[in-house]
């Protein structure tokens, strides 16, 4: 199995077809394929894209990948509620 290289010329991240496949069996999120081979999630993304497409071309599907989603918390909802409120205030005409 191969190793993940890192150029020095250019901060760039290389990893071999057969790691970024591993990656993508055993993630669900493309931040996780992108944190198992080094790659940033932009160009994890457009990776899977690429390989997607030339793999369903070939008649081999690959799992879908989901976006990771921000953690939302009640406690932001009903902050954003209160400063919108606040702005209102403070710009409306009296």
């Amino acid at each position: 199995m191969s190793e993940i290289k890192l150029s020095h010329k250019q901060i760039r991240v290389r990893c071999s077809d057969q790691k970024f496949l591993e990656a993508v069996y055993s993630s669900n999120t493309y931040a996780d394929i992108a944190e198992k081979t080094g790659q940033k999630v932009a160009s994890t993304m457009a990776r899977y894209a690429r390989v997607k497409k030339v793999l369903s071309e070939a008649g081999v599907d690959i799992p879908e990948m989901t976006r990771k989603k921000p953690v939302r918390t009640v406690d932001n909802i009903e902050e954003m509620i209160a400063i919108a409120k606040r702005l209102k205030e403070r710009h409306s005409p009296n």
